[in-house]
């Protein structure tokens, strides 16, 4: 048995299992093998796997289990190997690719995940709008064992795979440009509304920690999983989301798909009073592109029970109560509901963002990125 808070090292090699990348077998992290069961680990793209007892150089090697956590290979391991030792000498460079498949409005696909042999092995999709560069939504399922992510994982550098055509999108997404692109909507404004406590930042779809491996966690750092979040929303109620809804999947054992998405685009006003919506920056058409988004949203479906429930967060910590309110567009199902006691947010705070639930049915009334499946009640 190997488990995921135990038994993996780093820089993890990329796990497979029976053609597709490893999962745990229980809410506690356990992967159960027999002896004789089969696990592919690969370092592709990053060199050699590294191991104590390797006699031979390989990339990407099969290798059996020979009883708690040691695995044999009679051509290129000299003896069986603790699976903890196993290591690549960087870790792995996750990629991604356009698909044939179409989402909201016939926007691309994209798969973000891992190439070994020649073969494509995807982590999380994501419906991306490659006209305004602009995440709808990544899709990912989270179920029980996912609380027990594998710690102490460096963050990588995130990238873009080019699918930023002719934009700097590193650059646009360092603090300075993201407080630039905010001068270049509101001018002298800025310093007004750009602060040491709330700021424009990378804010995540698919959350780092949503995913258990080393390998898995770093393919979130894509910029097609990615859109400006304030820092206020993305270190308080939109954290407190993430890290309650893991925890509450974990303890309910819940097989959940979840699409966390963007929708909308944030405004903050000038010197002269005037509403400007925020943008960071222009296309060579001069139309302008990646939208600083009004709401997050995660919605959580249990395709077993046909139960969901929409979480939505308002990414601007400078409005009033009073707006705020009259951006909510449906009965808030969350607050003042025992059923939700789970969930630790300050819904009314607006420096970690106004944040508010809603039924699928009822958020599909305004936000119409989702897929057809059908519903039959809320997921508490």
């Amino acid at each position: 048995m190997l488990n995921t808070r135990q038994h993996f090292g780093e820089p993890l090699p990329i796990i497979l299992r029976d053609g597709r990348i490893v999962e745990p077998d229980n809410k506690y992290g356990d992967i159960n093998l027999n002896n004789g069961d089969l696990l592919t680990i690969s370092c592709e793209g990053s060199g050699y796997i590294q191991h104590p007892n390797v006699r031979e150089n390989v990339v990407t090697g099969m290798i059996s289990c020979a009883g708690g956590d040691n695995f044999i290979n009679d051509r290129w391991l000299v003896a069986p190997s603790a699976f903890t030792m196993f290591r690549c000498p960087i870790p792995p460079d996750h990629n991604s690719r356009v698909t044939n498949r179409t989402c909201y409005e016939g926007h691309p696909i994209i798969e973000v995940g891992y190439n070994v042999q020649n073969e494509f092995y995807p982590v999380y999709e994501s419906c991306f709008d490659n006209r305004r560069f602009n995440p709808i939504y990544s899709k990912y399922t989270q179920k029980s064992y996912n609380a027990m992510f594998q710690t102490r994982v460096e963050r990588p550098f995130f990238k873009d795979n080019s699918h930023y055509i002719n934009i700097q999108v590193n650059s646009l997404f360092s603090p300075g440009g993201l407080r630039s692109a905010v001068e270049r909507s509101i001018g002298s404004q800025v310093d007004t509304f750009v602060t040491k406590n709330q700021m424009l930042s990378r804010g995540h779809l698919a959350a780092k920690t949503d995913f258990v491996f080393a390998f898995t966690e770093r393919a979130t750092f894509h910029y097609v999983n990615c859109a400006p979040q304030w820092t206020g929303f993305n270190g308080g109620n939109w954290n407190t989301l993430e890290v309650d809804l893991r925890n509450h999947i974990h303890s309910a054992d819940y097989n959940t798909i979840i699409y966390t998405g963007t929708y909308g685009v944030t405004a903050l006003q000038n010197q002269l009073g005037t509403s400007v919506d925020l943008y960071l920056s222009t296309d060579h058409n001069n139309n302008r592109v990646i939208p600083v988004p009004q709401y997050f949203y995660k919605v959580v479906y249990e395709p077993d029970t046909l139960r969901g429930i929409a979480f939505i967060g308002i990414n601007n910590p400078y409005l009033s109560h009073s707006r705020a309110i009259e951006l909510f567009f449906c009965n808030d199902i969350c607050r003042n509901n025992g059923n939700f006691r789970w969930l630790s947010w300050h819904p009314d705070n607006p420096a970690e963002g106004y944040t508010f639930c809603c039924t699928i049915p009822d958020f599909r009334h305004t936000i119409h990125h989702l897929p057809n499946f059908e519903t039959n009640g809320v997921l508490y």
